[in-house]
Formats: structure tokens, sequence, C-alpha cells
């Protein structure tokens, strides 16, 4: 199911027309053409409002999370929070930027003390299990406009074999960052940023795979974007 799909289906679900989405995200008529026909997809300025008109969340609009979670499925809380019997925690980075390297990501999991809350539901509908599951904030725009500056991600790291065109964190020479991933033959990869122009595409070959220390964190499950006035 594509983007244009699950808009539709929840259109149909709701009740809503295409002049509700106008109203309810400020997008022009041929924009929102354009989302409900499948001939572009929500930019970052309208992605949130969409989400919030459809009432989902802005990743399953984007990547088809199982489910339909809600907004609510997501929240900050501290240590004083008590957790409802369908929820977990999961560790969450404010700074996106740690070195990576073998054994230093589950390091940094098992000594962050910030958490987010999730529901169980959203996580079993996905097959993911907490103890493998972190969210950060996202730095750059070299995955905008799908990701932005400041955005938080949702990373599994029970889901590492690539299938072509996901976005999956990434450690590369040492460096954290979010990617969309393709493969290529005899054991190579394609590393893609969508906002192409600023930063082009890398491509590895199984041997560069190995000397440039490129190792999959995890699957971007979902993205949580907040707009700025």
């Amino acid at each position: 199911m594509e983007v244009a799909d699950r808009i539709n289906q929840k259109m149909q679900e709701l009740g809503l027309s295409q002049a509700d989405l106008l109203r309810g995200t400020g997008a022009g008529r041929a924009t929102i053409s354009g989302w409900v026909n499948g001939t572009n997809k929500p930019s970052a300025k309208h992605i949130g409002a969409l989400a919030q008109t459809l009432k989902v969340t802005e990743g399953w609009i984007l990547y088809g999370v199982k489910g339909n979670p809600t907004l609510e499925n997501i929240r900050v809380w501290d240590e004083h929070t008590p957790l409802d019997s369908d929820e977990v925690e999961v560790p969450y980075f404010k700074d996106f930027r740690f070195a990576c390297g073998h054994g230093s990501v589950g390091e940094a999991m098992a000594n962050q003390s910030s958490k987010l809350r999730l529901t169980k539901l959203v996580l079993r509908n996905l097959g993911i299990q907490h103890s493998e599951t972190f969210a950060a904030d996202a730095s750059g725009e070299s995955m905008s406009p799908t990701i932005k500056n400041g955005d938080t991600v949702y990373v599994d790291m029970g889901k590492k074999i690539i299938k072509d065109g996901k976005v999956f964190a990434i450690c590369h020479g040492g460096l954290f960052m979010i990617k969309r991933l393709y493969n290529l033959p005899l054991g190579g990869v394609r590393i893609v940023s969508d906002n192409a122009v600023e930063f082009p595409e890398v491509r590895l070959s199984a041997q560069q795979i190995k000397e440039e220390e490129f190792e999959i964190v995890g699957w971007v499950w979902q993205v949580s974007s907040l707009d700025t006035w």
C-alpha cells in the first residue's frame, strides 16, 4: 500500500473529502489532489496537519505503520510517571550524534535515562521488541523533507535486512545517520539521502562496506515531527 492508498483509506473511513483536507492542512487544491492521486507525497510543511486531520501518525502515512496508531500513543515521561498496563518504555536520545562502533549503541541504550512511552499494541502489530527499540532526535537536513532537523525517529534494531527504499539508521565511518538504502549486486549498498541535491548518494561495494565500517543499526519505523510558528 502506497502513501496515496493510505490517505484515501482514512478519508473513506472518516468520510472526508479533499475540501476537508484543504481546510485541515492549508495546502492548495493541486497539492491535495496530488496526495490523493499519488503524483506527490506530503511535504514536511503539511505532514503534521495532514496526520491530525486523518487522526493518525505521520509515520503511518509515510511508512504504513500497522494498527493506525494515533498521536496519543507516544508521550514523553519521567521516572516519576507510572506506566499503564499497556505501555512500555524505550530509550530516548535528545543528542543524535553519539559515536558508533561495535556494541556502542546497545551500551548507550542501557545507560540512557530519558525515556519515551509507547503502547504495546503498536509494537506488537509491527513485530517489534521494546528492548530493541529506541528513539532519537534527528540532526541535519539530509533526509528533508521526509525527516527534518529535530524530528524524532523511532528505530527497530531487530530489522536490519535491506528492503529497497526503506529508511534505516546506520553507522558509516563512525557516524550515526539516517538514510534510505537499496541493495546492489554482489553485496553492495546504495546509501541515499532524500535531499539528494545537497547530499549525493553513496555506493559501497561489499569490500568497501567492511573497510568503511558500514553497519545497519535498524529500521526507522516511525517519524514524529513538530511544526514551528
